[in-house]
């Protein structure tokens, strides 16, 4: 292979890697955060309670992992309202949506480390006006 064929394709090649690094992955902007539930998903169907919403739209955020402790039974996925702890998902039955701009999952994880033991399920965050800070 001569070195100006070699050249072109390196150039060629590299000019492909360009175009692809600075496009937009497709349906980047119809494709919803699996970790945020925006008021405009909520608003796609009337829902009755803020549980109703998360077990729709995100299912899996309710779902209480892992086997029972030497304790007792697991901690559950914990609620919290504008930064004020609300308890478990049962919480979420007794929420409108009406004053709801988002609702956000923190994994088991994180919410341990950030809150402690007792959100070791994970956490669901609901912002209940528009100038509150985001959450993770």
């Amino acid at each position: 292979m001569s070195s100006h064929t070699r050249s072109f394709l390196l150039l060629a090649l590299g000019a492909s890697m360009a175009g692809c690094a600075n496009s937009p992955p497709p349906n980047e902007a119809s494709r919803s955060d699996a970790n945020r539930i925006t008021r405009a998903e909520m608003e796609q169907a009337r829902y009755a309670s803020l549980y109703e919403v998360v077990q729709s739209l995100r299912g899996r955020w309710l779902v209480t992992r892992g086997p029972k402790t030497l304790m007792g039974a697991p901690t559950e996925v914990q609620v919290l309202v504008d930064d004020m702890r609300m308890g478990g998902v049962d919480a979420l039955r007794s929420l409108k949506t009406d004053n709801v701009v988002a609702i956000s999952f923190v994994d088991p994880v994180a919410a341990a480390q950030r809150w402690g033991g007792k959100f070791a399920q994970g956490t669901i965050i609901v912002t209940t006006h528009a100038d509150a800070p985001p959450n993770p």
